[in-house]
């Protein structure tokens, strides 16, 4: 037996309803703009099919004199003007209500989907990665507006104006109201499934492609100077340009199937009218309906059109809305890897931290092998060791960006995971090789870990780290806002700036991950003094590759391929000759 799948139509309704269950706090707004959605149709039909049947009443009327005297001109015009003028309120109204609605709604969307990434580790966020993540947050959130305004709307307004219309013929010949009914149908049914039929494969491969030339723009703008440098920039603004013409091609190729949907949709309109006239006259030949009333037939199947004219490209918006909703429920549905109680377990007896036989492997390849490590309050422990060697990693696994395969990370004699995240958060300060700069002042951005820092104590930490001349360019000094990720600062000022957050936090623990990397030698010494005496009471680990730095520390670990290989005192391991860390003193000839 093979196996069965769910239809298109459930799996969309499996994928909506998260969001359709978020209106139910906007209902009554949400509702009052489908009502005067319905007001404003209801108006445009009554409106054409009234004039219509006015004019060729009083054109029948004045074929004499009697009947020219006794025709009512007033009530007609009256329901015209009245007609004209609900019409354009309740279309004004009608956006008013639904924009107000959807802004409400996708501002509870953007806080569902941020409550669903925020508990996500940053390990789990970067295999999504930047680019994808920025899309899902941005184009798929937007693309969920449509839900309410481009495809619930219209369909229930389209559904009710046919019922509508096919009621009011029906009052006046049941027949042609059996016809406009019928065809009313297979025109709102026929055009939107043509346009999902055949620009739903279309609509996946744009959706792609945007997404592909999304992140592979955002890549090359971020290593813009270096392709720059390479000369490598041509050959790639020419490979994003092709990307471009690919969508470009496939975004026209979905506006033909909607053009070819929207043919359709005309041709069944014009047949429509064409029937229900026909019908109209016979019905007014055979079973003497009034003659004026032809018009006023034909010309309210033609207003009804409006209504239906919306559902191809409804039902277009409707494949958009579905994939960004599937997107968006797979990073919801996300299980973190990484998970806090929510208050602490165990209270910690002191700030010591205590590593045993930790183990880490990344898709099978270990990464850490068996590492002890201990860290006694106040002491200042340098990491050293290849690129790649583990250091990172053991900075990841005190923060529990991830946590280790094996083995235990204690902190006062209580394991990190017993600890709350708001716990685990205050006790460490970590400024690494990345700084990330936010969209707010400078003053802000430092005080990101202490909020109650005075602006005296910004400015001397920025003086003491080389930043004072930076600060006192900046045009409103401390109130100036940052370019879009610090890109005005250069590499060493974006260090030593996320160096000056660290270490104005109050954080008992301090990890640096190489500190002074892209620094001049005096400035590296300057930056590594004030680190010291900013750390005088508090634990601090430094990931370092500046060997003439470590005689400050009070020990040096060295780690190679996922082992601690040798630690001790930097002076002792120094005049140690059989020592690795004497051994790459020889190699340095320092």
């Amino acid at each position: 037996m093979s196996e069965s799948r769910p239809s298109p139509a459930r799996g969309t309704l499996a994928e909506l309803a998260p969001y359709l269950a978020e209106m139910r706090p906007h209902l009554l707004l949400l509702a009052t703009g489908l009502a005067l959605n319905l007001v404003a149709v209801a108006s445009s039909i009554g409106l054409i099919a009234l004039s219509g049947w006015f004019l060729s009443a009083s054109a029948f009327a004045g074929l004499s004199v009697a009947t020219a005297t006794v025709f009512n001109y007033m009530l007609p015009s009256a329901g015209v003007r009245l007609f004209a003028t609900t019409r354009t309120l309740g279309r004004y109204g009608e956006r008013v209500a639904t924009h107000e609605g959807t802004l409400r709604l996708l501002s509870r969307l953007r806080r569902k989907v941020y409550l669903a990434i925020e508990p996500l580790s940053p390990a789990a966020l970067q295999r999504i990665g930047s680019s994808e993540l920025s899309t899902r947050l941005t184009a798929d959130v937007d693309a969920l507006d449509a839900l309410y305004v481009r495809v619930l709307v219209p369909s229930l307004v389209a559904a009710l104006a046919i019922v509508g219309c096919a009621v009011l013929v029906g009052v006046f010949a049941p027949m042609i109201g059996v016809f406009v009914a019928v065809a009313l149908s297979i025109s709102a049914l026929l055009g939107p499934w043509l346009a999902w039929r055949r620009g739903s494969r279309h609509a996946d491969r744009w959706q792609r492609l945007d997404t592909s030339l999304r992140a592979r723009l955002l890549e090359r703008l971020e290593t813009f100077a270096e392709l720059s440098l390479y000369g490598r920039w041509g050959a790639e603004r020419d490979e994003l340009l092709s990307r471009q013409r690919e969508r470009d091609d496939e975004q026209l190729t979905l506006a033909r199937r909607w053009g070819d949907s929207q043919l359709l949709s005309q041709l069944l309109l014009g047949l429509s009218v064409t029937g229900a006239l026909a019908l109209a006259a016979w019905w007014s030949i055979h079973h003497g309906l009034n003659a004026s009333l032809v018009a006023l037939i034909g010309l309210g199947v033609l207003a009804a059109f409006e209504a239906l004219m919306m559902l191809p490209q409804a039902w277009q918006e409707l494949g958009k809305v579905n994939r960004a909703a599937r997107r968006l429920n797979q990073l919801s549905e996300s299980v973190p890897t990484i998970r806090f109680p929510d208050h602490d377990l165990a209270e910690p007896s002191d700030q010591r931290l205590s590593l045993r036989g930790v183990e880490l492997a990344y898709d099978g390849h270990p990464v850490l092998r068996g590492v002890d490590l201990e860290l006694a309050v106040g002491e200042h422990l340098a990491l050293i060791g290849p690129s790649g060697g583990g250091k990172t990693t053991l900075f990841n696994l005190l923060t529990r960006f991830i946590d280790p395969d094996a083995g235990s990370l204690r902190i006062g004699g209580v394991p990190l995971a017993s600890l709350s995240e708001a716990s685990l958060r205050k006790r460490f300060a970590v400024a690494l090789q990345e700084v990330q700069i936010f969209s707010a002042t400078y003053r802000d951005n430092l005080r990101l870990g202490a909020r109650d820092i005075d602006d005296r104590s910004l400015i001397e930490m920025l003086e003491a780290l080389g930043l004072g001349g930076w600060l006192r360019d900046q045009p409103e000094g401390l109130d100036s806002w940052p370019d879009e990720g610090g890109s005005s600062l250069s590499g060493g000022q974006l260090r030593r700036f996320g160096l000056a957050r660290a270490l104005l936090s109050k954080a008992p623990i301090v990890l640096l991950d190489e500190p002074t990397e892209g620094l001049d030698r005096v400035t590296q010494a300057q930056v590594m003094a004030h680190v010291h005496a900013c750390c005088r009471n508090r634990s601090l680990i430094a990931i370092t590759h500046r060997l003439q730095d470590l005689d400050a520390f009070d020990r040096c670990v060295i780690v190679d391929q996922g082992r601690i290989i040798e630690a001790g005192a930097p002076r002792a391991l120094a005049l140690d000759p059989d020592s690795r860390l004497s051994a790459l003193y020889r190699e340095l000839r320092l």
